[in-house]
């Protein structure tokens, strides 16, 4: 856990660590969605495809929205910096990106069809909040993109690989799990 987030709670059994106080709402019925909601930035949805240091985390949260016990949530960016992240993986290690990106690509439609994985679109409302952030928090638009839509849909937790965004995600007052 970090920063602007209080220590982690198990929700249901599920093996999914959130923030205390959202898990007390969750249990509650006073949270206004039925299961958790998990924004992946690219460096955890990547860890999916990709085998690298704790790519078991992303693989727990897929296992449980397949299980209909989470709603993983990303953005259309997050697809376009997988391609570019897959296509310097197989510069380093020979994988074949179009494999790796098809493999992505037809999980999340799968997940999505089952309501287990929200990808939120990318609008110019979107664009200009990120562009401040970016001047406010001195992080890449693509990260600002990523945070701006958490904001947006409100009821999710921010989950990157990176710990100075976790962090900054914190200062803006967006929950993180690990």
């Amino acid at each position: 856990m970090n920063a602007g987030t209080s220590v982690g709670k198990m929700w249901r059994g599920t093996g999914l660590i959130l923030p205390a106080e959202y898990v007390q709402k969750l249990n509650s019925g006073s949270c206004e969605m039925s299961m958790p909601h998990v924004y992946l930035d690219t460096s955890v949805l990547i860890k999916r495809y990709v085998k690298e240091e704790n790519s078991n985390l992303a693989d727990t949260y897929f296992h449980q929205a397949q299980r209909g016990e989470v709603v993983v949530c990303i953005s259309e960016i997050n697809l376009g910096e997988a391609a570019i992240v897959f296509d310097k993986y197989s510069r380093k290690t020979g994988i074949d990106p179009r494999s790796r990106l098809q493999t992505m690509l037809s999980e999340l439609s799968t997940l999505e069809r089952s309501s287990s994985v929200e990808i939120h679109l990318v609008r110019s409302q979107i664009i200009r909040r990120a562009m401040k952030m970016v001047l406010e928090q001195h992080i890449y638009i693509v990260e600002a993109i990523q945070l701006e839509t958490c904001i947006k849909v409100k009821r999710v937790v921010f989950c990157s690989a990176d710990r100075e965004l976790n962090a900054t995600a914190g200062k803006l007052g967006i929950k993180t799990a690990p």
